[in-house]
């Protein structure tokens, strides 16, 4: 899995979760960013990934224009589009100081319920499960990377080293365009 390369939001310090023109087109990535993604492939293909390799990205701007930058790295195919990669939404924390994700990991890791429309841990994992069993089907002909967003990726990780996923924040923080293995502790 591949985390999206750094954003105009991260630089900016906000939170773009909800679908819509800004997280669909105009929050994308910077230049340095775009750096980080073809850097991301170089990574990759030390690591023994190659034109074969099939990219699912979420379709929202900065995973998108990552994966778009590591298939061309890599001299894949353009990405696949996989909306249950889409950033989690924080709700009424959209468009606000990237501050809130504390308060929000505190309810996480408290296993409480989130209002004001947060997505709940639940339902990230159920998605991002579903969307875990479809790359294990494409995997049977070719190596796949996923490209998505750190709350997304950071509860996919629990999930695959066999944690609960509202423990997502204890599993080691995926930096901006980190490619790194997801484990084997799911079923497949």
């Amino acid at each position: 899995m591949l985390r999206h390369g750094e954003s105009t939001a991260n630089v900016e310090g906000l939170i773009v979760s909800v679908p819509g023109p800004r997280a669909l087109v105009e929050v994308g990535l910077t230049e340095r960013g775009r750096a980080q993604a073809r850097a991301a492939a170089r990574e990759g293909l030390a690591q023994g990934l190659g034109p074969e390799t099939v990219i699912v990205s979420s379709d929202f701007a900065r995973a998108l224009q990552t994966a778009q930058e590591f298939a061309a790295g890599l001299g894949a195919a353009p990405p696949r589009v996989d909306e249950r990669l889409r950033e989690r939404s924080f709700g009424r924390h959209d468009e606000g100081p990237a501050s809130a994700y504390e308060q929000i990991w505190q309810v996480d890791r408290d296993r409480g319920t989130h209002r004001g429309g947060v997505e709940q841990v639940a339902a990230v994992a159920a998605r991002v499960s579903a969307a875990l069993s479809a790359a294990d089907e494409l995997a049977r002909e070719a190596p796949v990377v996923l490209v998505a967003h750190g709350d997304v990726l950071q509860i996919a990780l629990a999930v695959g080293s066999g944690r609960d996923p509202h423990e997502h924040r204890e599993v080691p923080h995926l930096g901006n365009a980190e490619l790194r293995r997801i484990g084997d502790g799911r079923a497949a």
